[in-house]
C-alpha cells in the first residue's frame, strides 16, 4: 500500500503502477529476486511468469517443453536419482543437451536481475503515485478491477490449472496455462493413470505412462496452484492502490466546511476498501449531502507482523507461502520419480509429496524467521468516512452504512465549541 501522497496531475508519470485489459491484469509488483530465480530453476519460464513478465515465460516454457523432450532430460534426472546412471546417459541427446545449458542458466539469471529491477520501478511508481484505470470496457470483454478471494483461485487452479488464472481476470495467462496442462496430460497419458491410480489398480497405470512427459507436470502443477493464488493477491493490491489515490485526490479537490449548528451532526463509520466505499459516497450525495461534506480517506495499516496466510484484507509483499510452495514442488518431483519404484505409483506419491512438502517448507519458513507470525491478519477497516449533515438524514444515512457493508459507524455528540 503506498504511503506517498498524490502530488499533482500536471507532471505525467513515468512509471506505471498496473494496467488492466482485455488481455488480463498486470501490475508492479515486489518480489523477492531469489524466489524468482527458484521457479525458474524448477522450470525455465515459470520465474519470469512469477513477477509479471509474462511474454518471456511463455517463451521460455515452450521452449523448456521442446528442447527438454528432445534432450530426453527429464528421463535422464529420473534414471539418476534412482541410481540408474548407465541407462541415464544412454537416454540423453547430447546435442540436445548442450543447446539446453546457456537457455536454462540465463533463464535464471534473467529472472532474478528482472525481479530486482522491477523492485525499483514499484518504488518510483509509488512516488509518482500514477493513476490506474479501474476498469476496461472493448468488444472482447469486460474487465473490472474489484477484490477477489485468492483462496478460491487457488482452488480452482488445485481443481484444474488455469481456472484460477481465469477467476483472477488473466485471460491469456489462464488460457495459456490450461493449454499447456491439457497437451501434457494428454502427452503423457496422466488423465487415465490418475483414474487407475486412484482405483488401486497401479499395475496398469505403471504400464501405460509415459516418464518423460509426465515429469512435467509437478512443477507445473504446484506452480500454477501458486501462481492463482499470488496473482489475485496482486490485483487485490492494485485495486486498493487504485482507491486509495482515488480518495486523496477527492479529498484534496473538495473544500472543507466547518460549520457550528446544532442541527447538524457528524457520522464517522469504517469500511474495508471495496466498490461499497465508492457506492456509499453516490448514495449519500443522492441524499443531498454536499461532497464537501465527505470526507473520505484510507487508513495507515500499523500492522507490522507477518502472516502465514495472505487475506484480500492485507497483502504482504513477503509471503511465508512462497518457500512453502517452493518445498511443495520439490517434494512433488521426489515423489512422482520414486513413486516409479514404490507400490502407490506415481501419483499418490506425487500429490503426498505436494502436501507433505508444503507443510515441511512452511515449518521451515517459521522457523527461520525472526518476526512474530499469525495465522492469518485480522478483518481491519481500511477506509474512514466522515459526514456532516443535517439532522433529519441521519436515519437514511446510518441506513446507507448498513447497506453498504459498513464495519461500523459513530453518531459524534454535538458539543459547543470551547476556547483554549
Amino acid at each position: 500500500m503506498p504511503h506517498q501522497k498524490f502530488q499533482s496531475d500536471n507532471i505525467k508519470p513515468r512509471y506505471s503502477k498496473g494496467r488492466i485489459s482485455a488481455f488480463g491484469i498486470n501490475s508492479i509488483y515486489p518480489r523477492i529476486p531469489w524466489v524468482a530465480a527458484w521457479w525458474s530453476a524448477a522450470f525455465p519460464g515459470f520465474g519470469h511468469m512469477f513477477i509479471g513478465k509474462y511474454l518471456h515465460g511463455f517463451l521460455l516454457i515452450v521452449w523448456e517443453l521442446v528442447v527438454n523432450n528432445q534432450a530426453n532430460l527429464n528421463m535422464g534426472i529420473a534414471l539418476s536419482m534412482l541410481g540408474r546412471f548407465e541407462e541415464a546417459k544412454a537416454q540423453l541427446n547430447e546435442d540436445w543437451i548442450l543447446l539446453y545449458m546457456a537457455v536454462y542458466v540465463y533463464s535464471i539469471w534473467d529472472s532474478y536481475r528482472c525481479a530486482v529491477e522491477i523492485g525499483k520501478s514499484h518504488l518510483l511508481a509509488e512516488v509518482e503515485d500514477a493513476p490506474i484505470a479501474p476498469s476496461d470496457v472493448s468488444f472482447f470483454d469486460v474487465v473490472i478491477l474489484d477484490k477477489k478471494k485468492p483462496w478460491v483461485g487457488l482452488v480452482w487452479s488445485f481443481l484444474c490449472p488455469g481456472l484460477g488464472q481465469l477467476y483472477g481476470g488473466s485471460t491469456i495467462v489462464g488460457s495459456f496455462i490450461l493449454g499447456w496442462w491439457i497437451y501434457v496430460t494428454y502427452k503423457a497419458a496422466a488423465i487415465r493413470i490418475w483414474l487407475y491410480s486412484f482405483l488401486g489398480d497401479f499395475q496398469s497405470a505403471m504400464q501405460i505412462i509415459d516418464w518423460q512427459w509426465f515429469l512435467f507436470l509437478p512443477s507445473m502443477y504446484a506452480f500454477a496452484i501458486y501462481q492463482a493464488y499470488a496473482s489475485v493477491n496482486e490485483s487485490n493490491t492494485l485495486y486498493d492502490i487504485e482507491q486509495t489515490r482515488y480518495l486523496r485526490m477527492r479529498d484534496v479537490n473538495l473544500a472543507m466546511q466547518n460549520k457550528v449548528d446544532n442541527e447538524i451532526v457528524q457520522i464517522i463509520a469504517t469500511f474495508e476498501h471495496s466498490p461499497f466505499v465508492e457506492i456509499a459516497i453516490h448514495d449519500m450525495e443522492k441524499l443531498g449531502i454536499p461532497p464537501q461534506n465527505i470526507i473520505a480517506l484510507p487508513l495507515e495499516n500499523l500492522d507490522s507482523q507477518a502472516h502465514i496466510l495472505d487475506t484480500i484484507h492485507r497483502v504482504d509483499g513477503r509471503s511465508i507461502l512462497d518457500g512453502a510452495m517452493m518445498s511443495a514442488a520439490i517434494f512433488m518431483v521426489l515423489g512422482t520419480i520414486y513413486g516409479f519404484i514404490w507400490h502407490w505409483g506415481p501419483v499418490i506419491w506425487g500429490l503426498i509429496g505436494l502436501v507433505g512438502g508444503f507443510f515441511i517448507g512452511l515449518i521451515i519458513e517459521l522457523a527461520l524467521s525472526k518476526t512474530k507470525m499469525k495465522i492469518a491478519s485480522k478483518r481491519k477497516s481500511e477506509v474512514i468516512i466522515q459526514v456532516t449533515c443535517n439532522h433529519s438524514l441521519q436515519d437514511q444515512l446510518l441506513k446507507v452504512f448498513k447497506t453498504r457493508m459498513a464495519n461500523g459507524f459513530l453518531v459524534m455528540p454535538n458539543r459547543p465549541p470551547t476556547n483554549i
